[in-house]
């Protein structure tokens, strides 16, 4: 009996350690999450992807951001909770009905280590000795600075994410495919309009690369709105620039500058990827013939030689993953009204 109730206090404190260890790791560190944050958050999102790639549902994506959060921070209480109950349970009077003073039984325990985590102390079941006096006080501050560190992690989440949204929309608004783009800021040639929007985008795609840092669930908050998506904005952005950077040989330098700056920006943003288990895909991403390009006088370049500009870097790969783990076809990039269809795969996607 001394051994099992010895095996439910170490299981007790081990839970209550994980959890802090996680809630902390999680809220306040600027650069990745917790262990079980990070694990619980990606199968979460499996789950729900594997579900949209049967049946689109964008609907339900866009929800799902919210929904991890909550189940998160649950899960810190619910294990918390199960970690104070089985510490209340190491000894036969470490919690005792007040009126009668008789031991609790094992649903008194839990009751009364619930009631103690959320500090509403109701009084009716107390502890029973100095030990479990300490261990109460202890249980309602980890409760308190659970609660504070859930809702602090919460909040700055949702202007994270309006943010996010707004940065997809400034760039989705340059045009709806790297053609498009192209066909808006070419100018004179110089794509002047375009390098003097870049610094404000640029700037914004750092400010979003460090948020994804500090708070890695904005990778699963999703829009569903093809407008405020950011992984397709910004595969269609680093498309574009690679387009104009490789096939416009008298690209104004301060152009072709602004441009590497920004490129090497959304690869940094990239790089946040692995807190979201994002990989580099298999497969290269498909790239169109772009003939459509030849319309341009600045196109000076081969087709052939900026497609493969296009293709052959690791770069892309990630990139395409990107695409594909927010729910969206790769397609999309270069074709706005393919965003939706085939969900169940990217058949047009080869070399």
């Amino acid at each position: 009996m001394i051994e099992s109730h010895s095996i439910a206090a170490l299981l007790g404190v081990l839970c209550v350690l994980a959890v802090a260890y996680d809630g902390a790791r999680t809220t306040l560190s600027a650069s990745a999450s917790g262990p079980l944050t990070r694990r619980l958050s990606a199968a979460l999102w499996r789950v729900l992807l594997f579900v949209h790639r049967i049946s689109p549902r964008h609907g339900m994506l866009e929800r799902a951001g919210t929904w991890i959060t909550l189940v998160l921070i649950l899960s810190w209480v619910v294990l918390a909770w199960l970690g104070w109950s089985l510490i209340f349970c190491a000894s036969p009077d470490s919690v005792l009905n007040s009126t009668t003073k008789l031991p609790a039984s094992l649903i008194e325990r839990i009751y009364f280590a619930g009631f103690t985590l959320t500090t509403l102390g109701v009084g009716d079941m107390v502890p029973g000795n100095m030990l479990s006096r300490g261990l109460t006080i202890v249980a309602s501050a980890n409760g308190l600075l659970l609660f504070t560190m859930s809702i602090t992690y919460a909040i700055p989440i949702i202007s994270a994410a309006t943010e996010k949204r707004q940065l997809a929309l400034t760039i989705n608004t340059l045009g709806e495919s790297p053609f498009d783009i192209c066909r808006t800021t070419v100018g004179n040639g110089d794509f002047a309009a375009l390098a003097s929007q870049l610094e404000q985008i640029g700037s914004a795609i750092a400010d979003a690369g460090q948020k994804h840092l500090a708070y890695p669930i904005l990778h699963y908050f999703h829009s569903a709105d093809t407008m405020t998506a950011l992984p397709l904005a910004l595969a269609r952005l680093d498309q574009t620039l690679i387009i104009i950077d490789s096939a416009h040989p008298a690209l104004p330098h301060d152009t072709r500058a602004r441009i590497a700056i920004t490129r090497r920006t959304i690869a940094h943003f990239l790089s946040t990827l692995e807190s979201a288990f994002i990989r580099p895909s298999p497969q290269t991403p498909y790239i169109p013939a772009l003939g459509d390009f030849n319309a341009f006088d600045f196109f000076a370049v081969p087709a052939q030689v900026v497609r493969q500009q296009l293709t052959d870097t690791d770069h892309q790969k990630l990139l395409h993953a990107y695409v594909r783990d927010d729910g969206w076809r790769w397609e999309a990039i270069w074709h706005a009204d393919n965003a939706d269809e085939a969900a169940t795969g990217d058949p047009d996607e080869r070399r």
